[in-house]
């Protein structure tokens, strides 16, 4: 099902995943021991997107257990990912950005299972950017 992130920003999501209030400009989607974190960013600091990702790299938790960068579609220029293990009840967590020009989609998934990890990984390359509003395209994102 595809749900509204706001700011043009889309993503698939089965229907059972429900939207949480917003709280200090984050999103939150859940379902049993999945949840997924959004925050919509402003203008990037850098340049381009080999810049973007450096910066990230300096400022996301040290450690990860893999780094994923792809070429964007769907009106989104470049994603890259950082995929941590943890100890505790989050057994991982996969930190997802999507750039289109200057902007960006922080998405966070995190899961107490990780014999399947393909569930984050495939929402977090479904997210798409359209310039149409979400108010023009009928969608309320819950």
């Amino acid at each position: 099902m595809r749900r509204s992130l706001g700011n043009g920003w889309w993503i698939e999501l089965p229907s059972a995943w429900v939207r949480e209030r917003a709280k200090d400009g984050v999103a939150t989607w859940c379902v049993p021991g999945r949840t997924l974190r959004v925050v919509s960013g402003g203008p990037w600091r850098c340049a381009d997107g080999a810049d973007i990702v450096a910066s990230l790299d300096a400022e996301l938790p040290p450690n990860p257990t893999g780094k994923v960068g792809e070429g964007g579609r769907d009106g989104i220029a470049h994603r890259a990912a950082w995929l941590y293990r943890q100890d505790g009840d989050v057994k991982f967590s996969l930190y997802g950005y999507n750039f289109i020009d200057a902007t960006y989609l922080e998405t966070v998934f995190i899961s107490a299972d990780t014999a399947d990890l393909s569930w984050a990984f495939d929402a977090w390359r479904s997210v798409t950017r359209s310039v149409v509003s979400d108010q023009t395209m009928g969608a309320s994102g819950d």
